[in-house]
């Protein structure tokens, strides 16, 4: 997929080099901070230009058998991140190929999943996209059902950055084919928004929604704007309880792209604890038995080893005593020919038996995370659990990846799924969702849409 939106950002991006000299300093760094935000763009558009050996016909279906598929009939070629809840599966979108936005998330009916069926959509404003969705069941004096939270972003490239209205958005998803707005959790029109989020019902009722903020927020913040713990007890009127942040210089980062910013975020412990990936920054825990006051109770940090530290999510494994950090180290095609940098990102297992001083464990990496090959991105991106101990990853051009560790920090590859090249670009698989009522895996590709799999005799 070559998309407008991409030709745009490398036009800007030369652009920008050409005017170095004539620019002012600030000018200078917002456009190359906001340029760093489009690099997905970027890749996609270089990889869709440039002969992949990585572009197949068929997928690779290593210990996994195909069991349905669905690209919402090809009217849209630009997808996020996946979540599944009970017989349906919710798949984000991005901008796609005009930087319009306005996709929403695609509901779709996985009871039968050999023939998925998409069956509505949750809307967002024209000029943004839904890349992140959490779907829960909630029970409050407000509402009882099934609660969709998504995050909404600006386009960049649209034209309309600066009118769009950012955010979380709340729908009543008790009836999925007839999804219902219930609220608006709005952010200053001008900013990025929300890039990725969570959500959860704590024991004491309340329902608490989180909202990381990108790069470029944190950037023209000078670091405060990070992370938001919103109360939405009453998804209706959910409303700010407090923000946090490290406050980070966002020029303080290490290795090919040496920034600090919340990529994302993660309840555990039944909302009271959070975990915030920072960028270069290290994975924070924080305690947030008293939501208005969070105390930090850690920072796990992967530098060193690594030489980037770009610390993208986490999970916690085997009953919470080990720590998985996804890095998305993306060097070979961020800095081409930068051999100080590094391969791709791998992932990174800590033993967090002591939540206040994790210790590193070991890693796991494909074969093509440790190369510097141009034909695909190899990094890791999420990380799911099943069974304590056995993982499922979404590895970008290497799909979906299951493996395992042992208590010695050993780890081995168990299986693959990679989908066949669509619109001419390798696989970007984004998002991994493990089904544990069905033994299936969701697995979402940029360009391809829903596919669901299954491990081979495994059951979760």
């Amino acid at each position: 997929m070559r998309s407008p939106t991409a030709r745009i950002s490398l036009l800007a991006a030369c652009v920008l080099v050409v005017s170095l000299v004539a620019a002012p300093a600030s000018s200078q760094k917002k456009g190359f901070v906001k340029s760093l935000d489009q690099r997905l763009d970027r890749d996609v558009s270089h990889l869709a230009g440039s002969p992949s050996s990585s572009a197949r016909r068929h997928p690779v279906l290593d210990n996994f058998r195909l069991v349905g598929h669905t690209n919402f009939g090809g009217r849209i070629q630009d997808f996020g991140d996946v979540y599944g809840h009970g017989n349906f599966a919710y798949i984000g979108t991005r901008c796609g190929a005009t930087a319009q936005g306005g996709y929403g998330v695609g509901v779709v009916n996985i009871s039968n999943p050999h023939r998925p069926r998409p069956v509505s959509r949750l809307h967002n404003p024209l000029y943004t996209r839904a890349e992140d969705v959490t779907v829960l069941n909630v029970k409050t004096p407000a509402f009882r059902g099934v609660l969709a939270v998504v995050g909404i972003q600006a386009c960049f490239d649209s034209g309309h950055e600066a009118s769009v209205v950012p955010g979380l958005r709340f729908f009543d998803v008790t009836h999925p084919a007839h999804p219902v707005l219930l609220g608006r959790y709005n952010l200053p029109r001008g900013t990025v928004g929300c890039h990725e989020l969570d959500a959860v019902q704590r024991s004491d009722g309340r329902v608490l929604a989180g909202c990381a903020r990108n790069l470029v927020d944190h950037f023209t913040s000078n670091g405060r704007d990070a992370v938001h713990i919103v109360n939405a007890t009453n998804p209706a009127r959910p409303r700010t309880i407090t923000k946090y942040t490290m406050n980070a210089d966002p020029e303080g980062g290490v290795g090919c792209l040496p920034f600090q910013f919340a990529h994302s975020i993660r309840f555990e412990n039944g909302g009271r604890s959070l975990y915030v990936s920072y960028w270069d920054a290290g994975t924070v825990h924080l305690n947030i038995s008293r939501p208005a006051s969070p105390v930090e109770i850690s920072d796990t940090k992967i530098v060193p080893p690594d030489e980037d530290g770009d610390n993208h999510s986490m999970t916690l494994a085997n009953g919470g005593k080990w720590l998985i950090i996804n890095p998305e180290d993306g060097s070979p095609l961020d800095c081409p020919g930068e051999s100080a940098f590094g391969a791709f990102g791998e992932a990174y297992v800590y033993d967090n038996t002591n939540p206040r001083k994790p210790v590193f464990l070991g890693t796991f990496a494909t074969d093509n995370t440790t190369s510097t090959r141009t034909d695909g991105i190899y990094d890791v991106h999420n990380t799911e659990t099943v069974l304590g101990t056995q993982f499922f990853s979404s590895w970008y051009s290497d799909g979906i990846v299951w493996w395992r560790m042992n208590k010695h920090g050993s780890s081995r590859q168990l299986g693959q799924f990679v989908p066949p090249t669509a619109a001419g670009t390798p696989p970007l698989v984004w998002g991994v969702y493990p089904d544990h009522a069905r033994d299936l895996v969701l697995a979402s590709d940029i360009t391809s849409g829903l596919w669901i799999i299954r491990p081979k005799g495994l059951n979760f």
